[in-house]
């Protein structure tokens, strides 16, 4: 394997990593935050990283087909993950903000898979990187939609 990666088990492995830091970095900001509605997004947003972890932890055939599954079906991307300014994250953010801090956190971890399954010479690997992208791009539409929904008349 290429790019750092020796076996199919390191490829998991950093996918993993990466998985736990979203769910932490969730976690975190659900239990710094004070607004009734942030936190328990930010519960669920933790929550469906540890889907995502525990999926990978149990990868087999089934699980690639239905990551092929996921490659199929495109998702609209409406655009704001890239349109809106940077924020950071804060305890006493707004809504909106914690919508954007968000949308663009899925929108990097979308770009990151979708290069790894570019750059991948394994065709088991890039149909993993390619449906891991595609739930995060799922993720950053469903919050552009709601962001869209509350924000952008």
């Amino acid at each position: 394997m290429e790019n750092g990666f020796k076996t199919f088990a390191e490829v998991i492995g950093f996918a993993v990593m990466r998985e736990e830091e979203s769910h932490e970095f969730y976690k975190d900001l659900a239990g710094k935050t004070t607004d009734p509605f942030l936190q328990p997004l930010f519960m669920e947003f933790a929550k469906e990283e540890l889907q995502h972890k525990k999926m990978l932890l149990t990868i087999d055939a089934d699980a690639l087909e239905k990551m092929y599954e996921k490659i199929v079906t495109k998702q609209d991307d409406l655009g704001i993950a890239k349109k809106e300014e940077n924020v950071k994250p804060d305890p006493q953010m707004a809504f909106g903000d914690a919508l954007i801090l968000a949308m663009k956190r899925e929108d990097k971890a979308f770009e990151l898979y979708s290069l790894l399954a570019e750059i991948s010479e394994d065709d088991d690997l890039s149909i993993l990187f390619l449906g891991l992208a595609r739930e995060e791009e799922q993720h950053r539409t469903k919050i552009e939609q709601t962001y869209k929904s509350l924000f952008d008349q």
